[in-house]
């Protein structure tokens, strides 16, 4: 009996003891259940309103990209504004859980650098529903955000060309150019032949000693009338001038691989601005000029082709009209365009502080190349010369470009902000030739140099005899949008 008393007593004992524990559940949990509830609800509360905030931020994130598409890019900043705000707003109405007039959108269009970047911040405020808040009647949860996007357009740009027209630009364009120039005027130079194509409009004399006549007779006159005075029918008979003579024989000219190399690269640029690489395509003009009149040096730069936005088919037909400076003779330029008579010039063919000082006073001053409102394109100038500089001043003076001169028209230019690109075409080293080695030969390896000096940064190219000059000028519009774009 006693031990079976233990026995019963120990069961009692343990089933107290179970009771007690579950006592002590039923209070814990009591007192937990609360606090419990309390983070449950947190935890829903702020999933919704991660939920919401990510559908704000995507709202905020479309109105910034509305802003900037190629359509709205060509508006003013007050309707891309309204544009971003409107896509914000529509966004923001199909989220039912904000609450009503409690959303608040600010959108500000900036432009770091220039117009031609657009900058556009979206910020917003919001209140949503919650749980919490409308258990305990408390504040509503409040949601905030920014986004910001930006987009740049590609400048709008005026290219201005000078072209040099001087008569060494009439040098052959290949060696083997020159090599057949030269074999056809055996009788002039003293037996050196003329490699630079002359082109004086004076003939039956020693520039032009050995040319056939212009009536196609081999010449057969001496002293200085090398061709009969007049054939059967009484017209005159001269001999042709070396210029005539290297067109009779299909010698292609520096001239030509110029004027080609001017269509090469207006075609590049049509392809460019009309490509798919831009949302928003940029608007090139292109304007031309050589630096002398055909015929006579000018004070002024002779217009080829006015700035127009028709370049390519503006540049057929200007290209006609782009010719090589005649000379009536030796150090005398022609007086008319007939070149009938002379008058002094001293060869003045090459006078670079006229055509600089003329291009700058045609070109106006460059905007940022954005089309906001009142901005203008920037400017580009495209110089092609072979680098001699030829002009009267109290003596004669052939140098390199910006040599013995008070103003540096390269920087004055430069200094407007508008940009020189510079194509040199490099002079072929004529030995045989005396002005070229009187002139030329002591000069040479100044004159890349100078034009390097020039150039803009990154926009000097030197075109080798032979070289395509067509190619390099493409090369040199690419370095000049690119530059343009960058530095914006």
């Amino acid at each position: 009996m006693r031990v079976w008393r233990v026995r019963k007593l120990s069961g009692l004992l343990r089933l107290w003891r179970i009771r007690r524990n579950i006592g002590n559940v039923t209070v814990a949990f009591a007192l937990t259940a609360p606090v419990l509830l309390i983070v449950t609800t947190i935890a829903i509360d702020f999933g919704l309103a991660t939920t919401v905030k990510s559908k704000l931020d995507a709202a905020a994130d479309a109105a910034a990209l509305s802003a900037l598409t190629p359509t709205m890019l060509q508006q003013t900043d007050a309707k891309a504004q309204s544009a971003a705000t409107a896509m914000f707003n529509a966004r923001a109405a199909g989220i039912g859980t904000l609450i009503q007039g409690q959303t608040v959108v600010s959108v500000v269009i900036t432009h770091p650098n220039s117009g031609l970047v657009r900058q556009v911040t979206v910020s917003y405020s919001a209140e949503t529903n919650s749980i919490f808040s409308n258990a305990l009647k408390a504040a509503n949860m409040g949601l905030g955000g920014t986004a910001t996007a930006r987009a740049s357009m590609p400048p709008n740009i005026d290219f201005y060309l000078l072209l040099d027209n001087s008569p060494s630009m009439s040098l052959p364009a290949t060696t083997a150019g020159v090599t057949q120039m030269q074999n056809l005027t055996t009788k002039q130079y003293s037996g050196a032949g003329c490699a630079f194509a002359c082109h004086q409009a004076s003939t039956n004399n020693g520039d032009t000693e050995g040319n056939p006549c212009s009536d196609g007779s081999a010449p057969t006159l001496s002293g200085g009338a090398y061709c009969a005075a007049n054939n059967s029918a009484g017209r005159p008979i001269t001999q042709i001038d070396n210029y005539t003579l290297a067109r009779q024989n299909n010698i292609t000219l520096r001239l030509d691989e110029l004027s080609s190399g001017v269509t090469q690269l207006t075609q590049t640029a049509s392809k460019y601005q009309s490509s798919a690489l831009f949302a928003t395509p940029p608007q090139y003009r292109f304007a031309a000029y050589q630096m002398d009149t055909p015929w006579q040096v000018g004070t002024t730069d002779y217009l080829l082709m006015g700035l127009t936005s028709n370049y390519v088919s503006a540049w057929t037909s200007a290209a006609a009209n782009f010719a090589v400076m005649e000379m009536y003779a030796n150090s005398v330029g022609c007086a008319n365009a007939a070149c009938t008579t002379g008058v002094t010039l001293d060869d003045i063919a090459t006078n670079y502080d006229v055509a600089m000082s003329s291009i700058n006073s045609t070109m106006p001053s460059p905007g940022q190349g954005s089309n906001l409102p009142s901005d203008t394109p920037q400017e580009v100038l495209f110089f092609v010369t072979d680098g001699v500089e030829d002009e009267q001043n109290v003596i004669r003076l052939i140098q390199p470009i910006n040599a013995g001169t008070s103003t540096n028209y390269c920087t004055l230019i430069k200094s407007r902000g508008i940009k020189i690109a510079v194509l040199y075409t490099v002079y072929l080293p004529v030995p045989a030739n005396s002005f070229y080695m009187q002139y030329v030969a002591p000069i040479q390896s100044n004159l890349g140099p100078a034009l390097q000096a020039c150039a803009s940064p990154g926009l000097y190219y030197q075109a080798a005899i032979g070289a395509n000059l067509g190619a390099a000028l493409a090369t040199l519009f690419q370095a000049a949008v690119q530059s343009a774009a960058l530095s914006n």
